[in-house]
């Protein structure tokens, strides 16, 4: 019985371990909320062409299907997706500006098309091309801005060219797309991505430069290519698949909780500074737990009610803000304590030294320090922020009419994330002990001391953070 058991997990751990494996990798390069946009100046003799590129990702798609989907039949026909680029392209070219010698060229829309691609968790992504063109003199000096989505987080790129006898002798931009005209995102550019709306040019007739060699297709991260991650299991169907989406769901969790963020160092100093127990690990984890989902809901009716009025990822930075503010007031309170017991113990070991065999030792700076309030702060900063994968998961779920499944995986993976965090707080509070046990009865009661110290500082670096990110 016991060997068939082991046998059963042994198969749920590599199938786990297969799916997990390619967890890292998100459908979109840059991030399930981003808009990324190119133009590609033309010029020729007498006629400029802006081929404009926008490229949305899961939740921005999202969020315009409504708009696409014109006979709201969940299914989005030929006419649809023409009917709305070319809506998309008159209301884009307001945006789009463009002047040579200071004159502004007339632009019009010359073609316009849009297409889906696969994204995560079964949602599509967005690639809209549409093709400005206005007429233009024989040389000049041209002035390009593109204005379009400033609120939206993305790659904005610009590139200018020189065709038929148009040569470019001064140009702000390259006149080839180091991204493939948003094809083929560059991977040493995908943390710092580019942001060019602005491009200055100046033309003349001549001999035009060579096009540009395009970059190799394995140079980039190509938007639209699905893994197993976190988001699929929305789609498994039956029970079987079922259940192990739901372990898997807490698996991910798990190795979620286990990256950068929610709270694992800060859980950990204030748990060893605090004097805290394995059930108060226990409780912060549950806590963070609940706060997760309630924050992946909260964002989720924000996605589907404020629509374009209010980008989702603004509310990230804000919330990394009040996460950072909470910490950085827990660890100051916490360090004000310690420094306050340790100073008050000093003070009255020093005038009643002789009768150190009956003090209670109330003023000891090592005693417990923990509060209902400390550990709810503590929840608040690891919970607050909630996963783009699990909101792509609720957006998913919603859109394939399994809302209450994909509630259910949110559920699961705030459970194992939380799993994650209660294990380390133990971890941190053994490690606490065997230090205090090495340690000197002097050098002992520093360590709470230096904890506090650490939350003060890891909170301190989340604000400047946040701030910098507004």
């Amino acid at each position: 019985m016991r060997r068939a058991l082991r046998r059963s997990l042994s198969v749920v751990g590599i199938v786990a371990l297969v799916v997990l494996w390619p967890a890292v990798a998100s459908a979109h390069p840059l991030g399930n909320f981003t808009i990324n946009l190119y133009s590609g100046i033309q010029l020729t003799p007498g006629q400029v062409r802006i081929d404009y590129v926008v490229d949305m990702a899961e939740i921005p798609t999202f969020q315009e299907m409504a708009d696409i989907d014109a006979n709201g039949d969940g299914q989005t026909s030929d006419a649809e997706r023409a009917a709305w680029a070319g809506r998309e392209a008159l209301r884009l070219l307001p945006n789009v500006s463009l002047s040579i010698d200071g004159r502004p060229v007339s632009l019009g829309v010359a073609s316009s098309s849009m297409r889906f691609r696969p994204g995560q968790g079964g949602l599509p992504i967005l690639r809209l091309e549409t093709t400005f063109a206005g007429p233009i003199q024989a040389s000049g000096a041209l002035t390009y801005r593109d204005g379009n989505y400033p609120g939206r987080i993305g790659w904005r790129e610009i590139t200018a060219s020189g065709q038929d006898g148009v040569a470019l002798p001064k140009s702000s931009v390259p006149g080839g797309s180091v991204s493939e005209a948003l094809l083929s995102y560059p991977q040493d550019l995908l943390s710092d991505p580019l942001h060019v709306t602005r491009a200055s040019v100046a033309f003349t007739p001549g001999v035009s430069a060579p096009a540009a060699p395009a970059a190799r297709a394995a140079a980039g991260a190509r938007p639209g290519v699905t893994g197993g991650t976190f988001a699929s299991l929305v789609s498994h169907t039956g029970l079987p698949l079922v259940a192990l989406s739901i372990l898997l769901a807490m698996a991910f969790g798990a190795v979620h909780a286990l990256g950068p963020g929610h709270g694992k160092t800060l859980m950990a100093a204030y748990l060893i500074g605090a004097g805290g127990r394995a059930r108060h690990a226990v409780a912060v984890g549950g806590a963070v737990a609940a706060l997760h989902t309630t924050s992946v809901l909260a964002l989720g009716l924000v996605v589907l009610s404020a629509e374009r009025w209010f980008p989702p990822e603004r509310i990230y930075p804000w919330l990394g803000l009040a996460s950072g503010l909470v910490a950085l007031g827990l660890g100051a309170a916490l360090l004000v304590c310690r420094l306050a017991a340790w100073t008050n113990a000093a003070h009255h070991g020093s005038e009643h030294v002789h009768r150190h065999e009956s003090h209670d030792h109330a003023g000891d700076p090592g005693a417990p320090v923990l509060s209902r309030r400390g550990l709810t702060a503590l929840a608040v900063a690891g919970g607050i922020l909630p996963s783009p994968t699990a909101l792509v998961v609720l957006l998913a779920s919603i859109a394939f009419h399994r809302a209450l499944f994909g509630l259910v995986l949110i559920a699961a993976f705030s459970l194992g994330l939380a799993g994650a965090l209660i294990m380390v707080g133990i971890l941190a509070l053994r490690a606490r002990e065997m230090v205090s046990r090495r340690m000197s009865s002097r050098l002992a009661p520093l360590l709470p001391a230096l904890s506090a110290s650490a939350i003060a500082l890891l909170g301190l670096f989340l604000t400047v953070r946040g701030l910098t990110q507004l």
